[in-house]
């Protein structure tokens, strides 16, 4: 038998209850977990860390590493230095080493669409790890050893002569010349009191901790798992080019 207006019209006020019921819920875990990723503040202290970390860990398990915007469980970071003539003559000196994947992720903060510029680094540090981890330990030695005068064609057979797999050679070189390419011009604009005549750089990699210790230990206590790089010869790139990584560095 289909429902009277009167059986619906009582079956109302129950459906709203339990939405409203639901809408409270969601409300009430939306405000506790927007609480537990905000900065410090009166609110937050008020509510207490503790408290808040007893609901949300056990039960859903959001912690800052999971759950904050931008963040990820993979860190990684790409540094350069450069070795610089002085445009007075005499002998130069290698620079200290910059990370530039520190300096990005401070120019981004609270930025939810970063200029594409300051993306480069970390994903030139995530193709050169994943190019390191494929080469064994023999050619790893080959690329620290690497000096500026190695032309590319001998390079590529050092390594193939140490290791069996090809596509891991070429996929190497492949971003070893774009990583080439972008420290230099960075060095140009950065160290540009100078000439630049070579570029070296490292990348790092490092995991968020345990679960389980993520109470005493944060992303930024583990140390960065590093693979280094020899030198290489400075490329010197076009004029667009190089303006362009004027206004990067300056930033």
């Amino acid at each position: 038998m289909p429902p009277t207006p009167g059986d619906d019209a009582a079956a109302r006020p129950r459906h709203r209850w339990v939405v409203e019921v639901l809408l409270a819920v969601v409300l009430a875990h939306s405000v506790a977990l927007t609480l537990w990723l905000a900065p410090s503040s009166p609110l937050r202290e008020a509510v207490g860390d503790q408290r808040l970390a007893s609901y949300v860990d056990p039960y859903f398990q959001q912690g800052r590493d999971t759950a904050g915007i931008g963040t990820q469980r993979v860190d990684e970071s790409f540094s350069v230095r450069a070795f610089v003539l002085p445009e007075s003559g005499g002998k130069g000196a290698a620079t200290p080493w910059v990370d530039l994947t520190r300096g990005d992720v401070r120019a981004d903060r609270r930025d939810i669409a970063p200029e594409r510029v300051h993306l480069i680094a970390r994903r030139l540090a995530t193709n050169l790890n994943l190019a390191m981890f494929s080469l064994n330990e023999p050619q790893r030695k080959i690329v620290r050893d690497l000096a500026a005068e190695d032309l590319p064609s001998v390079v590529k057979a050092r390594l193939e002569a140490a290791g069996p797999d090809s596509e891991a050679v070429r996929f190497f070189q492949a971003y070893d010349q774009m990583a080439t390419q972008f420290a230099s011009l960075y060095a140009q604009s950065r160290w540009s009191e100078g000439q630049v005549v070579q570029v070296q750089f490292k990348v790092g990699r490092r995991t968020v901790p345990p679960y389980a210790g993520r109470a005493t230990t944060t992303l930024g206590d583990v140390p960065f798992l590093e693979f280094s790089f020899g030198w290489r010869a400075t490329y010197r790139g076009s004029l667009d080019a190089r303006e362009t990584f004027d206004s990067y560095v300056k930033k």
